[in-house]
């Protein structure tokens, strides 16, 4: 059955690969926005619970999108975030640490002005990409060569409407996918261009 269309909104159906691993647990990952993300770490978000998938006899009824890269680049990309996320937060390790022996030997007010808002933010967002990789795939395997036991194409339904402020009300049958691309649309400026972009073709 078909979502109740958003006021003033449009359908969509948004590719996505549906993966089983070795260890026989099946994803859902994103066919088409991850190239986009402004911030390599926010790639985990693009991996969801295999719900809510289409079958073709709709797809008359929405904007259809087509992979917009292979399932070999999907999960280069999303190994990538990893290791990238991995850097990001030991580089910040170490420049912390050096800030606080710096200020052991000369104390000032300035210590305690390391974390920034957006500072803590990144790190939060770097530590849970990597939580969500390696639950997804395991340590091991993001550290050599992502794999799957076996892949195909689907599609699920994302009903869309924009709003001011960078918000947007975004259903769909996968409430994963919901929750992400909202979340993505207020805070990602590659993934907020593309989806209006792809709203006003």
């Amino acid at each position: 059955m078909l979502l109740s269309d958003v006021a003033n909104g449009e359908r969509l159906l948004i590719p996505c690969y549906a993966i089983t691993l070795r260890n026989s647990k099946s994803y859902f990952i994103d066919a088409y926005f991850m190239k986009s993300l402004k911030v390599l770490a926010r790639r985990s978000l693009m991996i969801y619970p295999p719900e809510g998938s289409v079958s073709g006899v709709v797809w008359g009824h929405a904007k259809l999108l087509r992979p917009a890269y292979s399932i070999n680049e999907a999960l280069g990309m999303l190994r990538e975030a990893y290791l990238w996320s991995c850097e990001k937060r030991l580089n910040r390790a170490k420049k912390i640490l050096s800030r606080f022996r710096a200020s052991l030997l000369f104390p000032v007010a300035a210590f305690r002005k390391i974390e920034s808002d957006e500072d803590l933010v990144l790190d939060s967002e770097l530590a849970g990409a990597i939580y969500i990789l390696e639950g997804v795939f395991g340590r091991k395997s993001l550290l050599s060569k992502l794999d799957v036991a076996r892949y195909e194409v689907t599609h699920v339904e994302v009903n869309v409407s924009l709003k001011g402020n960078n918000e947007a009300i975004i259903s769909s049958s996968n409430s994963s996918i919901a929750r992400a691309y909202a979340w993505l649309y207020k805070r990602d400026e590659g993934f907020s261009k593309t989806l209006a972009e792809i709203l006003r073709e």
